[in-house]
């Protein structure tokens, strides 16, 4: 092979690696340019999911799925539904005529237009138009104009407030809020299944609480509005309502409250002034809590758990005073440590203990029928020390006190079930004390020393002795629907199981007849022009005030009307300074003039 043919073959090899280094260049280029590009797409791609997510983030809950309560006659305890007007943080066409339309809203719903402004301009996700933090509600006139004018940015639509502004019955039904301690221990399989998170709201005190199990939900109803980058509404898109379509969920748990008499024992209480008051009232026949009250009232949604600042007083056990009185006179009666005719003698003290009558000059010769009546402390004394520490705790027992009495029974997955919440027993003796100490015994006759009684128990006292001394374990929640109104749970009212047998039908009718008779001629009788006939029993409970001076506990309990009851009405007014006017019993009355008027409706 001469020179020139292997110059031409090194020529052609040299081309040939340049045009495969120019196509290897050319190939290089262009997957750059694919692996740019689909870069770019994928990030898009995870842009739009991202800004979904976002704006399924920002959507708005409109009723979280929670069931609700409601009294005996089916209305609404919790769960108003209202139309609201709803605000997106999106941008509207800027013409003459949206931004007339914005200030229009606010013309619509009676808002100052400066802070209409304010609240449109710092905007971070769909919110609700409120005032001091609640919810403003829409009548259908505002929201037909608000809807007529077509913007994108507003909505009127239904959003469900679980507590009203001035919610009834605010200490029985409790609160929810947020736990995450209770939340990882009591449901845990609903935590780990995310059934529940721990930011998820539960029930944290009064029925809330007791039946969270029944009020979960099976999801939220929610409005969300997707957006572009430049939060216009997307076409196609636009607002998405979403909610769980099922018939039977959320359940609704009806109690044996009647939200009339509620609300009116509740406007009692502000319109008299009184600052630590409790109300029950039992329907007698068989203890269902009719209305349960008291001051200071509680706002559910404005409660500090950790403060301490949230109780339901009618199940805490306080000094019940006079009232306990009934317990020693049934014990007598009983035992009969008194005879018929038997009279005692009070010259205002006992001449021993440093044991004195509320009348420091005495009542003088008395019967135990009339110094029930007159509820003279020395007559009860002289009884209790007939009767020893032990008779007098046994009829106690008897009666329905020292041990829960609200309802509890078995139910499905669910032994041992109470529905009322951190119901404290009361007692009779504290344990360090001697209950043969004659000191003591006589305080204790009288509803002094270490005896605790709360108004729940009080109330039943009364059903007690209606019912032959047998003891109600008394319901707040009667039953749980479903979402369609069928049954799904019953409660049906029963006794409590006592060991000893229920005090004598004699014995009984005698302590009513000594009920009516503290009305028509002892400590009572301010309740003769009641508007029904009454009968009952008073109570004043020496307690130490904050302040360390001396204080009262005030109690009235009874039934009405006399002749043919239908309630059992407890009322305590607690920590009242010393020496004054008896405040438990015009109270009293006026409950009872309530319940009067309502039974001739």
């Amino acid at each position: 092979m001469d020179n020139g043919t292997k110059l031409q073959k090194n020529r052609i090899f040299i081309v040939l690696l340049l045009v495969i280094a120019i196509l290897a260049a050319w190939n290089l280029r262009l997957f750059w340019i694919q692996v740019a590009a689909s870069r770019s797409l994928t990030e898009r791609r995870i842009d739009l999911v991202e800004n979904s997510v976002i704006q399924r983030a920002q959507g708005l809950v409109l009723d979280s799925g929670r069931g609700d309560f409601a009294d005996r006659n089916g209305v609404p305890l919790t769960g108003t539904a209202q139309k609201v007007l709803i605000v997106f943080p999106i941008h509207e066409e800027e013409t003459a005529d949206t931004s007339n339309a914005m200030d229009r809203v606010a013309s619509i719903v009676n808002a100052p237009l400066s802070a209409w402004q304010s609240f449109v301009r710092q905007l971070k996700g769909p919110a609700i138009w409120s005032v001091s933090g609640r919810p403003v509600p829409l009548t259908d006139a505002q929201a037909a104009k608000i809807e007529a004018l077509g913007l994108k940015s507003v909505r009127a639509m239904t959003f469900k407030q679980r507590y009203a502004e001035r919610q009834p019955a605010s200490q029985v039904l409790g609160f929810i809020g947020q736990n995450p301690e209770r939340i990882t221990r009591q449901f845990t399989d609903q935590f780990h299944k995310g059934e529940l998170q721990l930011t998820s709201k539960i029930g944290n005190a009064g029925l809330e609480k007791t039946f969270e199990p029944w009020l979960q939900g099976i999801g939220s109803s929610s409005v969300s509005l997707f957006t572009d980058g430049l939060k216009r509404p997307l076409p196609g898109l636009d607002m998405r309502q979403i909610a769980p379509s099922n018939p039977y969920y959320p359940l609704k748990v009806v109690t044996t409250l009647d939200s009339g008499i509620q609300q009116q024992v509740e406007r009692t209480l502000e319109r008299l002034h009184v600052t630590e008051a409790t109300v029950v009232v039992l329907d007698i026949r068989n203890g269902d809590t009719i209305a349960m009250a008291g001051t200071p009232a509680f706002q559910p949604e404005h409660v500090d758990l950790a403060r301490g600042n949230w109780s339901n007083k009618a199940l805490k056990a306080v000094a019940p005073g006079s009232i306990f009185k009934t317990v020693t006179a049934a014990a007598a009666l009983e035992e009969k440590a008194v005879k018929a005719d038997e009279t005692f003698e009070c010259t205002g003290a006992l001449g021993k203990y440093g044991f004195t009558c509320w009348k420091k000059e005495g009542h003088g010769m008395l019967t135990l029928e009339e110094g029930f009546a007159q509820s003279c402390n020395i007559v009860f004394a002289k009884v209790a020390q007939r009767l020893g520490g032990d008779k007098l705790e046994a009829y106690a027992h008897r009666l329905g006190l020292e041990m829960p009495i609200g309802w509890s029974g078995d139910v499905p997955h669910r032994k041992g079930f109470r529905q009322w919440d951190a119901e404290e027993q009361g007692q009779i003796y504290a344990a360090a004390s001697d209950k043969s100490d004659e000191g003591a015994l006589v305080q204790t006759a009288i509803g002094q020393r270490d005896v605790l009684m709360t108004p729940l128990q009080a109330a039943n006292l009364v059903v007690t002795l209606y019912n032959q001394g047998k003891v109600a374990s008394p319901r707040i929640v009667r039953e749980i629907r479903f979402r369609n109104d069928r049954l799904y749970q019953s409660f049906p009212p029963h006794e409590l199981e006592q060991a000893a047998k229920p005090i004598k039908p004699a014995t009984v009718k005698r302590l009513l007849g000594w009920m009516a008779e503290t009305v028509e001629h002892g400590t009572g009788k301010a309740l003769r022009t009641a508007k029904w006939s009454l009968a009952g029993k008073s109570g004043t409970a020496q307690v130490p005030l904050k302040n360390g001076r001396p204080g009262e506990n005030h109690w009235f309990i009874g039934y009405g009307p006399a002749e043919q009851p239908r309630y059992a009405v407890a009322v305590l007014v607690q920590n009242v300074p010393e020496g004054g006017s008896h405040k438990a019993i015009p109270l009293f009355k006026e409950v009872m003039n309530i319940l009067a008027d309502r039974s001739e409706k």
